[in-house]
């Protein structure tokens, strides 16, 4: 204890003795073991604290980990959107192609009626062999 062997530890008592005699004696021993008692908890709570502090330090570089982490990833997000949005608009027509006219054969009702009597010509030949 405080690098003090036992010989040493019974001369201070021995002393303690002689200067405080066997009356204060008593009341001076529980007032020491109080004293260190008291230093005891003051360092564990010392040492709480700091732990406490050394904890929130870690915290916060866990979340300015994390906080890096979602910056990554919203930056890829945004380069995959530009991507998709490059790509779409290289596949829409221009408006050059929207402007041209193109020829289409629309059937009329001509067209219609011509072809119902060809089918109905061809099923009663049909029929009739």
């Amino acid at each position: 204890m405080f690098g003090m062997g036992f010989i040493e530890i019974f001369l201070v008592l021995i002393v303690a003795i002689i200067a405080l005699g066997p009356e204060k004696l008593p009341g001076a021993m529980v007032d020491t073991v109080k004293f260190f008692k008291k230093i005891k908890s003051e360092l564990g709570d010392a040492k709480a604290s700091i732990d406490k502090e050394l904890d929130l330090s870690e915290m916060k570089k866990d979340a300015e980990q994390l906080k890096q982490s979602v910056s990554n990833i919203q930056h890829m997000a945004n380069i995959d959107i530009d991507e998709i949005t490059n790509t779409s608009t290289s596949s829409k027509p221009t408006t050059t192609e929207l402007t041209q006219e193109k020829e289409v054969e629309v059937p009329t009702k001509k067209d219609e009626i011509k072809s119902s009597k060809k089918e109905k010509i061809s099923m009663d030949k049909g029929s009739k062999v």
